[in-house]
């Protein structure tokens, strides 16, 4: 949503009532993003394919005299209030806020100096969907405070994307990698963003209107980057990747083993070791793939790589759930469904699938009827148009 005027109206007004008369001076907003393909390949230093959504978190901003940062979450229903330091430490008493404390103290680590600020925080970025809702209150809080700030233009796209995530990292002790945040700050509309992650190099693929659309069928079973699951995952690469790199100097990361590599040195990988590298390396190749056809808007071939990402997600990297697993076999075998995979970390979440946009209401209505059967439990689907990942909305 570009600019949803009742929206804004509604949190000036609830802006003044928390601050007592004061009204926001502007609007930032961050997109969450739907993981088209490239699963686990981010940390690894891969390649990934993924959307800005028009689904957003928002921060209305206001200068206050004080060098202190007070935020309100609607979603939270309170506030939290921090002096501005680049010393400041994570809080255990309110998780929440660290989003927002690890952001102010990292950009004062650049040397930036910040002003005081009044903030209210609202969005309509599932949590726990595997939306990447954290990368878009991030991203959407760090952009308030440097334009609050006058530094609109201090920082590029990479370093801002750098800082959200190591603030997410550190201050929300949650492992991921630089994927998110790059997507919500340089998607575009009707655009699909493909990252190389280890130079942090994009371009952009088509993903028109009129070609493609993209569902999102939350399972209701909520995600955490955070979670054990996780970082397990991230371990486990790197420890193959060390195995590996034994034999093979030149390896840096998972993304530089090619198949002979990894049949070498079967012998010295544990099975679960083996199996996640060989999920990577799969998944490497199909994004690349992807890429290609994508640029030649063959939405059918691209949903095809959608669906065999979900089938090595599912079988070698062990990061689905049957939630989801269930909704991916649903959605596949209707007509005008091109292809469906998990969103994001997994282990919950939601489904995401490429469809025909004559066939939405129809896949929809489907799915929804048999997920409630399986699980009794109301899906919550709905389309993620590819929407501009950042903005700042002057009033």
């Amino acid at each position: 949503m570009s600019r949803p005027d009742n929206f804004i109206e509604r949190i000036a007004g609830s802006f003044a009532r928390i601050y007592k008369g004061q009204r926001p001076s502007f609007f930032s907003r961050a997109a969450g993003r739907a993981e088209l393909i490239g699963g686990h390949t981010d940390y690894n230093e891969g390649f990934v394919i993924a959307a800005a959504i028009d689904r957003s978190y928002w921060v209305a901003a206001a200068q206050r005299e004080e060098q202190k940062v007070c935020i309100y979450s609607e979603w939270a229903g309170r506030s939290h209030e921090f002096e501005l330091s680049a010393d400041l430490a994570a809080t255990k008493q309110c998780k929440w806020a660290n989003y927002g404390r690890g952001v102010a103290a990292l950009l004062m680590q650049e040397g930036l100096k910040l002003q005081g600020a009044n903030l209210y925080v609202a969005g309509d970025v599932p949590i726990g969907a595997g939306l990447s809702s954290s990368a878009a209150l991030e991203v959407s809080l760090a952009r308030a405070m440097l334009h609050l700030s006058g530094y609109n233009d201090a920082l590029g796209s990479v370093r801002l994307a750098q800082i959200c995530q190591r603030a997410e990292n550190i201050y929300a002790e949650s492992p991921c990698g630089i994927m998110d945040q790059m997507v919500c700050i340089t998607g575009r509309r009707e655009q699909a963003v493909f990252l190389d992650c280890r130079d942090l190099q994009t371009r952009l693929l088509p993903l028109p209107a009129e070609k493609c659309c993209i569902m999102v069928f939350n399972s209701m079973v909520r995600h955490e980057v955070g979670g054990g699951e996780y970082g397990k995952r991230r371990q486990q690469c790197e420890q193959a990747c060390k195995v590996i790199s034994q034999m093979y100097p030149q390896v840096k990361a998972l993304r530089d083993v090619n198949w002979d590599m990894l049949a070498a040195v079967k012998g010295r990988l544990d099975p679960v070791l083996f199996s996640r590298a060989e999920h990577v390396i799969g998944e490497n190749a199909r994004v690349l793939a992807a890429g290609e056809v994508l640029a030649g808007l063959d939405v059918k071939a691209f949903g095809g790589l959608m669906s065999e990402s979900h089938r090595s997600s599912r079988d070698l990297f062990a990061s689905s759930c049957s939630q989801i697993d269930f909704l991916v076999e649903q959605i596949t075998r209707l007509d005008g469904a091109y292809g469906a995979r998990l969103s994001g970390g997994g282990f919950g979440g939601a489904a995401v699938a490429v469809v025909n946009p004559e066939a939405t209401q129809f896949i929809e209505q489907k799915v929804a009827e048999a997920y409630k059967e399986k699980f009794d439990i109301d899906c919550e689907i709905y389309i993620a148009r590819p929407w501009r990942g950042i903005e700042i909305i002057e009033l």
